[in-house]
C-alpha cells in the first residue's frame, strides 16, 4: 500500500490506518492481534488509539512489543479518559496531560508516541486550558522525546483552526473525523489553510461513526432523525444496485490526494481484508456514478451534528453536579441532626 507524507512531518503513512476504537469491544485480544499483524504485513503502518477507547491501549500493549518499532507508526491521545464517572471524562490540565502521555507509552509498550493528539478539544471548558496547559504539557513531552509530533483532534473544524491560530506551541497534525464523507465534505474548505500552515491532516471515520453502513447507527449517534433516515435509504439504494454503502463510503473518503490517510475501524480481519480490497481495486466508473448519485439524491444538504454532543455532555455534567450537591447537603443535614 502506498505511503503518503503527512504535512511537514517526516512521517510516511499508509493510505488507510487502523482505528483502535474498534478494539474496545474485543473480548479476545487474538482478534485484534490478527488484524494488526495482517495490516502490517499488507503495508498498513499506522495505528491510532486513545485512553478513551476503554481497553484499546491495553490490547495493543500486548501486541506491539512483539513487532519491530520500525514497522508501525502509533498515535494516542490525551485529555479524554474512559471512566464510569462523567465528571472524570475530560481533564486538560498540565499534570493530567503529562500523566496520560506517560501512561499511554507504558501501557502500549512502544517507547514513544509518533503522534499525540489533544482529544476532542471542543469539550474543554474553555480553549484557554487547551492553549495554556494541555499543549505546553505536550510540548514538554515532545522536548523529552516522549512524543514526536503534537496534534489536536475534534469534530468542529473551526475550533481546530482557532487552536492552530492561537497556539504558541507548534501544532503538527490535526485529526478530523466525519468531515470528509459521503454526507459531509466540510474538510475541503479547510485543507488549503492547514496546508499553508504546514499542518498535516488525518481523516477519520469514513462511515460517519456507523451512519453509512447497512446497520442502524449506534443509539448515542448525534445525527438528526432525517439524516439517519436518509442514510438508511441510501444504504437500501446501494443494495438494490448490488453494491454496499460502506464500499462507496470508503472509496469516496480515500479518493482525495490532498488527504494522506484515512483511519478505519476494523473489528476483525475479514473487515480489514475487504477494506484493503476496496482500496486496491479503486473506484470503477460505475462506482463513481453511484457515489455521485447517492450524494446528490440522498445525502445532499443534510446538516451535521456540531454542538449536539457538547450540549448533551454539559447538560449531563450539570445534572451530576446538582445530584452531588443535593447528596452533600443531605449528608450535612443528617450529620447536624445527629448532634
Amino acid at each position: 500500500m502506498k505511503k503518503n507524507k503527512l504535512g511537514a512531518t517526516k512521517l510516511g503513512l499508509s493510505q488507510i490506518g487502523i482505528g483502535g476504537a474498534a478494539f474496545k469491544d474485543h473480548t479476545d485480544p487474538k482478534d485484534a492481534k490478527t488484524v494488526v499483524e495482517y495490516a502490517i504485513k499488507h503495508g498498513i503502518n499506522y495505528i491510532d488509539t486513545s485512553p478513551w477507547y476503554i481497553n484499546s491501549e491495553e490490547i495493543l500493549g500486548k501486541i506491539l512489543p512483539h513487532i519491530s518499532r520500525s514497522k508501525y507508526i502509533i498515535s494516542s491521545k490525551c485529555g479524554r479518559n474512559y471512566s464510569r464517572d462523567i465528571l472524570e471524562w475530560f481533564d486538560f490540565s498540565f499534570d493530567k496531560i503529562t500523566e496520560s502521555i506517560d501512561n499511554s507509552i507504558e501501557v502500549l509498550g512502544c517507547k514513544y508516541l509518533d503522534i499525540c493528539f489533544c482529544h476532542d478539544i471542543e469539550f474543554a471548558p474553555n480553549l484557554e486550558v487547551v492553549l495554556n496547559e494541555a499543549l505546553p504539557a505536550m510540548k514538554t513531552a515532545k522536548d523529552k522525546r516522549k512524543i514526536k509530533y503534537i496534534g489536536i483532534s475534534g469534530y468542529p473544524l473551526d475550533k481546530l483552526k482557532t487552536i492552530v491560530e492561537l497556539s504558541t506551541v507548534k501544532i503538527d497534525v490535526v485529526l478530523s473525523y466525519c468531515k470528509y464523507t459521503l454526507n459531509d465534505t466540510e474538510l475541503l474548505e479547510y485543507l488549503p489553510w492547514f496546508e499553508e500552515q504546514g499542518v498535516g491532516v488525518i481523516n477519520a471515520s469514513p462511515f460517519a461513526m456507523g451512519l453509512l453502513t447497512n446497520s442502524d447507527p449506534p443509539k448515542w449517534h448525534s445525527a438528526k432523525s432525517e439524516t439517519k433516515e436518509a442514510a438508511k435509504a441510501a444504504a437500501e439504494f446501494c443494495r438494490a444496485e448490488r453494491t454496499s454503502i460502506t464500499k462507496l463510503a470508503l472509496q469516496f473518503s480515500t479518493s482525495n490526494p490532498k488527504i494522506p490517510v484515512t483511519l478505519v475501524g476494523c473489528e476483525n480481519v475479514d473487515q480489514l481484508k475487504e477494506n484493503i480490497s476496496v482500496i486496491e481495486q479503486g473506484a470503477s466508473q460505475e462506482d463513481t456514478i453511484l457515489i455521485n448519485t447517492v450524494r446528490e439524491k440522498f445525502l445532499k444538504g443534510l446538516s451535521s451534528w456540531e454542538g449536539v454532543g457538547e450540549e448533551k455532555f454539559w447538560r449531563k455534567v450539570k445534572e451530576e453536579m446538582e445530584k452531588a450537591t443535593s447528596t452533600y447537603w443531605k449528608m450535612q443535614s443528617a450529620t447536624t441532626g445527629a448532634f
